[in-house]
């Protein structure tokens, strides 16, 4: 990934779409564009196995939507990070599909989110986030949060294994952020 990024950045160097300051950050976005990419489409059809293709969307859309702004835990390395995201939405997944009970699906929904909202943004080593910047990021955070929860809330009167994988995707949210503050991944 990082030698078809650098080969990007310098065709845009070269093509003068970028300014050569704006190179090394071009290609870390760009790296992180293509992995999360590649990472969305493995993961797609080994969710698809467990609960469908529309479940298994709307469980790493919703997943993916949420960690942008509320962090958690990040493996070492990429392959760590896929791994876990296997094994994660695997076991996440197969719970999901057990769970027929609206009761039971709103309350893993209210559960998750209550966590979620109040240990998001998580902060580690890498990302060195100011006071200021959680200040700003919480915020969005929550809004993220209540769109997740709402559209999981009408799922659970429409289709119930859909509302069920929206719950469960706040669910491993609400884990990564909770694997973050014990201390473990990359920090």
């Amino acid at each position: 990934m990082d030698t078809l990024a650098a080969r990007v950045t310098r065709f845009f160097l070269q093509k003068h779409y970028i300014e050569s300051e704006q190179a090394e950050w071009f290609q870390y976005g760009l790296t992180r564009r293509m992995m999360g990419c590649l990472t969305f489409l493995l993961l797609l059809p080994v969710g698809a196995i467990l609960v469908g293709w529309i479940g298994s969307f709307l469980y790493l859309y919703s997943f993916r939507f949420l960690r942008t702004r509320t962090g958690g835990y990040h493996a070492k390395t990429p392959h760590g990070c896929l791994l876990t995201s296997l094994g994660t939405m695997f076991a996440v997944l197969a719970l999901a599909k057990t769970f027929h009970s609206p009761l039971l699906i709103g309350a893993v929904l209210f559960a998750a989110a209550l966590c979620i909202f109040v240990l998001a943004p998580a902060n580690n080593a890498s990302l060195h986030l100011t006071a200021n910047e959680i200040a700003a990021i919480r915020p969005l955070a929550r809004l993220r949060l209540a769109c997740v929860v709402l559209i999981s809330c009408l799922l659970l009167y429409i289709c119930e294994p859909l509302a069920s994988c929206m719950a469960f995707s706040l669910l491993a949210v609400a884990v990564m952020l909770i694997l973050t503050n014990l201390g473990l991944g990359a920090q």
